[in-house]
């Protein structure tokens, strides 16, 4: 019987965020450096490692895009990325500190692999899941509270899920409205405002102040 060692792996994976969180105390702690050197290396390695690794994953592999299967290699790639990110979602305090510095922020999103305006402005409280699948253009505003996500997952009746990934795009001088949701393949067109608490549905776009379904393949 062919044994499925992905569900194991994905547990182990979850591991990461506490064990990268607890290795900077214990390089920094033991060291004969001021305190202000220590803080500076813990905040490097808390800002930096992640995105670094996520880069270089993305420059070896690609990003991960399509549906898959939680059964597949390209599940547990996107597993380990967002565990990358996972300590920034559960303190998003993290985040807000950048966004206090115009553009620093959205300079940290590029490192992720994202292509983000220097000009896009990010109100608090937003969430932003797999950075490295999101377009954000120059004046667009995010309002406080929205969620940017490039991933769906779907429960199957096997017990696995299937995963679609694809790129969030959110036009220049658009306006995604406080609480809405903007799934992925979804398309916020220039000048353009979301409304408050609307929910995008995936590969949906937002054009002339109402909802377009996507396009059916030819």
């Amino acid at each position: 019987m062919k044994i499925n060692f992905y569900p194991l792996l994905t547990i182990l994976i979850n591991y990461f965020p506490a064990i990268y969180l607890i290795a900077s105390a214990v390089i920094v702690v033991p060291a004969d450096y001021a305190i202000e050197i220590k803080l500076l290396f813990i905040l490097a390695w808390i800002y930096f490692l992640p995105p670094l690794i996520c880069r270089l994953l993305i420059l070896i592999w690609g990003r991960p895009l399509g549906t898959v299967s939680s059964a597949s290699p390209t599940f547990i790639y996107w597993w380990f990325l967002t565990q990358l990110q996972i300590v920034f979602i559960r303190f998003p305090f993290l985040e807000e500190v950048l966004r206090i510095i115009p553009g620093a922020y959205n300079l940290w999103l590029n490192l992720w692999g994202g292509k983000v305006s220097l000009f896009a402005y990010w109100s608090p409280g937003v969430t932003v899941a797999d950075r490295y699948l999101i377009s954000v253009g120059r004046g667009a505003v995010l309002g406080g509270g929205c969620r940017i996500g490039a991933h769906i997952l779907v429960q199957q009746a096997d017990n696995t899920q299937l995963l679609t990934l694809a790129e969030v795009r959110i036009d220049e001088y658009s306006v995604i409205g406080i609480h809405a949701g903007v799934g992925p393949g979804c398309h916020v067109h220039a000048h353009e405002t979301l409304p408050g608490g609307k929910l995008m549905r995936p590969f949906y776009s937002w054009k002339d102040g109402r909802i377009h379904r996507p396009e059916p393949e030819i």
